[in-house]
């Protein structure tokens, strides 16, 4: 049996395997949009209660009933997504007959989600440990601007950075108009291709408004050189709720984060996956 025989066995014999772990990760991404959405969305008419990002919403899952066993298959499922993408980038099996620049692109993409889910991995573990402090991930977020302006170039870096995020947020509001473009589902043969668009529409733009509003947070703290300017996901949907009529725009905000993560449970299902 020669080498690639060999190759083309073992990425046949995996495939099933990589599959699930896919799903998984897919659902555990489900459930963080879900989380913060619920949140969100509590906090919208309770002033009571604060809209939060990744980091507190995983320490509000923490203090639930069997909240320890949650957490920790919810960084299960984090951990495949990591694994999953980090595979993608390696093999890159979803971009053949794609140009080279194209192939180069969805591998950085690839790369940079595996990068982005190890960071929610390591807050699940922290969460597991009980090293938690709640929502002060802005704070982390504000001492690692003011160090990346500290440095040469530093607040061009912090602006591009920002620029960067709002980029990512209008592609999120280019995909709300074209939802059937994403995610490479097969809805051909399902009656629930409506739904599951309608819930694309409004996650994307949602995750668009949400994304774009952190961007432009960095964007400012980059001209104002002030890294207090800076916030997260949770400062973000705060500022919402600042704002006139700010509880509606928050709840808006909310259900669509919501409509993500339950679009993300029907691409679980849905989504047409290759692994070699």
């Amino acid at each position: 049996m020669t080498a690639s025989t060999t190759t083309t066995h073992v990425a046949h014999r995996t495939a099933p395997w990589l599959r699930w772990v896919a799903r998984g990760g897919i659902v555990a991404q489900g459930m963080i949009y879900l989380l913060i959405g619920g949140l969100a969305l509590a906090g919208a008419f309770d002033p009571a209660k604060h809209p939060s990002g990744s980091k507190g919403a995983m320490s509000h899952l923490a203090r639930a009933p069997l909240g320890g066993a949650l957490l920790a298959l919810l960084a299960l499922g984090l951990a495949a997504y990591v694994l999953w993408q980090l595979m993608q980038a390696m093999g890159n099996p979803e971009s053949h007959g794609q140009g080279k620049l194209k192939q180069l692109a969805l591998r950085i993409q690839h790369l940079w989600d595996a990068a982005v889910h190890c960071l929610l991995v390591g807050m699940a573990g922290w969460q597991l440990l009980g090293y938690s402090r709640g929502d002060a991930h802005g704070h982390t977020q504000q001492h690692l601007t003011a160090t990346a302006m500290r440095m040469p170039g530093g607040q061009w870096l912090v602006a591009g950075i920002g620029g960067g995020i709002m980029a990512f947020a209008l592609v999120e509001w280019i995909m709300a108009c074209r939802p059937e473009h994403d995610t490479r589902m097969d809805l051909s043969h399902t009656p629930l291709r409506r739904p599951i668009l309608a819930l694309l529409v409004l996650g994307h733009a949602a995750r668009g408004a949400l994304f774009g509003l952190v961007g432009a947070f960095l964007i400012r703290a980059a001209w104002r050189h002030d890294p207090l300017d800076v916030t997260g996901m949770a400062g973000a949907l705060q500022s919402m709720r600042q704002q006139p009529w700010g509880a509606w725009l928050l709840g808006a905000v909310a259900v669509g984060l919501i409509a993500f993560g339950l679009a993300q449970f029907a691409k679980a299902r849905y989504r047409v996956i290759r692994t070699g």
